[in-house]
C-alpha cells in the first residue's frame, strides 16, 4: 500500500479553484455590505417616517385641546348673556371663529401630510 501512486491535482487547476472561492467570497461579502446598507437606509426611513406620524398626532391633539377649549369658552359666554340678541351675537361670532380656526388647522395639517410624505407635494 506504501506504493499506491498518488494522484497530483495539477496546480493550473488549484489556482482555479483558489479563484473562484475567492470571488464567490467576494460577491457574498459585496451582497453582504449592499444587505446591510439596505437595512440601515430602511431603519432610518422608519425612525423618520414614526417621527412624523408623532409629530402629526401631537399638532392633531393641539388643534383638538384648542377647539374644546373654544368651544368651553362659547359655552361659557353664552350663559352668561342676557339677551337672545347676545346669544345671536355670539354664536355667530363662534361660528366665524372656529370656521377660520378650522380652516388654519385644515391647512397646517395639509402641510405637514404632504411635507411628511403621506401624499403631498414637497
Amino acid at each position: 500500500m506504501a506504493d499506491d501512486p498518488k494522484l497530483e491535482v495539477p496546480p493550473e487547476l488549484r489556482t482555479i479553484a483558489e479563484q473562484g472561492v475567492d470571488q464567490a467570497r467576494a460577491a457574498f461579502d459585496g451582497f453582504l455590505s449592499a444587505t446591510h446598507k439596505a437595512l440601515d437606509d430602511a431603519g432610518r426611513q422608519l425612525d423618520a417616517a414614526h417621527e412624523n406620524v408623532r409629530d402629526l398626532g401631537r399638532t392633531t391633539l393641539e388643534f383638538t385641546e384648542a377647539n374644546i377649549a373654544a368651544g368651553f369658552d362659547f359655552a361659557t359666554r353664552l350663559a352668561k348673556a342676557s339677551t337672545v340678541e347676545e346669544w345671536t351675537r355670539l354664536h355667530a361670532d363662534y361660528v366665524k371663529e372656529q370656521a377660520a380656526r378650522l380652516t388654519e388647522q385644515a391647512k397646517a395639517l395639509g402641510e405637514h401630510a404632504g411635507g411628511a410624505g403621506f401624499g403631498g407635494h414637497k
